[in-house]
C-alpha cells in the first residue's frame, strides 16, 4: 500500500483559511441580504428589520474575526503576552451567538500568546462537543510557575467527535487532513511545542480538555 505524503505548510495554511471563511459565510450572507432589502424595500418596518439584521450580523462577523485572529493568527509582534481579560472579552462576544453558554474564570494575568491560541481553540472544540447547547466552562489557573487550562463542556447528547480525537492524536499532518481535523491537529501540535499534552475525556453528558504549561519568564 502506498503511504500518503504529509500535508505541506501551504496545505495547512489553506485549511485554516478555509475554516475561518466557513465561520464568516453566515454573517456576511446575512449582511448582503439586509442590504438587498434596503435597496428594494420602501416599507418602514421592513427597512428597520433589515437594519437590525445588518447590525447584528456585523457584530457577529466582527466577533468571529477577532476570535480567529487570536486563535489562529500571529496577533502582531508587539509583545509576547496577552491579558486574559482581553481574551475573555473576545470569547464572550464569540460565544454569545451560539447555543453553549460560556462560564469563564481566569485570573487577571498576561500569558504567552501561544497559550492563548491553545486556550481559545480548546474552548471552540468544547462548544462543538455540545451542539444542542449547554454550559461551556473555561478555567485558567496559574499555580506557581505554571498555567493550567481546563475546559468542560456539559450538555444534552455531549459527544467527543471522532474528528476532534483524530486531530488531537496526530503527530504529523496526513495528506487527508480536513477542515474539521485541522484545528485539533494544530492545537495539539502547538501544545506539544509549548511542553504540554492535551488530555481529553468523555463521561456521560460532559466532555473535558485539560492541559498544563510551564510559564515562560523573561
Amino acid at each position: 500500500m502506498k503511504s500518503q505524503a504529509p500535508a505541506s505548510d501551504a496545505d495547512l495554511g489553506s485549511l485554516l483559511v478555509s475554516r475561518v471563511c466557513h465561520d464568516l459565510i453566515s454573517p456576511v450572507a446575512a449582511i448582503s441580504n439586509g442590504l438587498e432589502i434596503l435597496a428594494d424595500e420602501q416599507d418602514a418596518q421592513m427597512r428597520a428589520h433589515a437594519m437590525r439584521l445588518i447590525e447584528h450580523s456585523v457584530g457577529q462577523a466582527k466577533a468571529r474575526l477577532l476570535f480567529a485572529r487570536m486563535a489562529f493568527g500571529a496577533m502582531g509582534s508587539a509583545g509576547a503576552e496577552i491579558d486574559l481579560r482581553e481574551v475573555e472579552a473576545v470569547a464572550e462576544e464569540f460565544f454569545k451567538v451560539g447555543k453553549a453558554k460560556l462560564d469563564w474564570q481566569s485570573p487577571a494575568l498576561a500569558v504567552d500568546k501561544e497559550i492563548v491560541r491553545v486556550l481559545l481553540n480548546l474552548a471552540a472544540m468544547g462548544a462543538d462537543c455540545i451542539p444542542r447547547g449547554g454550559i461551556l466552562s473555561v478555567r485558567v489557573e496559574a499555580p506557581r510557575n505554571f498555567v493550567t487550562i481546563s475546559i468542560s463542556a456539559k450538555g444534552l447528547k455531549a459527544n467527543l467527535a471522532p474528528d476532534i480525537k483524530e486531530g488531537l492524536a496526530l503527530t504529523t499532518p496526513p495528506e487527508d487532513l480536513t477542515g474539521r481535523t485541522i484545528a485539533p491537529f494544530v492545537t495539539a501540535l502547538l501544545a506539544k511545542k509549548l511542553g504540554g499534552a492535551i488530555a481529553h475525556s468523555h463521561e456521560g453528558d460532559t466532555v473535558r480538555f485539560d492541559v498544563k504549561f510551564e510559564r515562560r519568564t523573561a
